[in-house]
């Protein structure tokens, strides 16, 4: 059975010059965006998944490293190709903190999927834990994230912590 689920934890909102936008409609905003992300995601649709990410976003891995968008793109195709279903994805809002027209928003996603071994015929359950900051901003579009810093997370197959080796430098 799929799942989706965004839950919103009691908020830390800081009232920083917030007179350009109400903490609760721009914690309402974000919330729907990031419904938007997580459904994209657990149907594997690409275009709506894309659509979420404003062309001068910016991700930022563990390492520090900067992946540009469409470096996004490929590695989203790249490891949807081998999950086969995704059985839970949960997105948490940790904490909001709104000054006017922005805000600094950390989360938790947690995401359970079957995925394929190299072999192409081997499912494993794989759950993945990861926790970011994220610099979202109000656009003509909306509430778009345009940074997000990865602050790190756990891996388990099928029960058992994984450690991947470290990135090559």
């Amino acid at each position: 059975m799929n799942r989706l689920c965004v839950t919103i934890w009691p908020l830390f909102v800081a009232a920083c010059n917030t007179s350009a936008a109400n903490p609760a409609d721009v914690e309402a905003a974000i919330t729907t965006e990031i419904a938007r992300g997580v459904e994209a995601t657990r149907t594997k649709d690409i275009d709506a998944y894309m659509a979420q990410i404003p062309e001068q976003a910016v991700l930022y891995d563990e390492a520090g490293g900067v992946v540009p968008r469409t470096q996004q793109r490929a590695n989203v195709l790249r490891d949807w190709s081998i999950i086969e279903r995704t059985l839970a994805i949960d997105v948490t809002i940790d904490s909001l903190v709104v000054r006017g027209e922005s805000a600094t928003v950390f989360t938790s996603q947690r995401w359970e999927r079957m995925m394929y071994r190299r072999d192409g015929v081997t499912l494993d359950t794989v759950v993945t834990t990861q926790k970011h900051r994220e610099a979202w901003s109000r656009t003509p579009k909306g509430w778009r994230n345009f940074r997000t810093h990865e602050l790190g997370g756990t891996v388990t197959i099928n029960g058992q912590v994984y450690n991947p080796p470290p990135p090559p430098r």
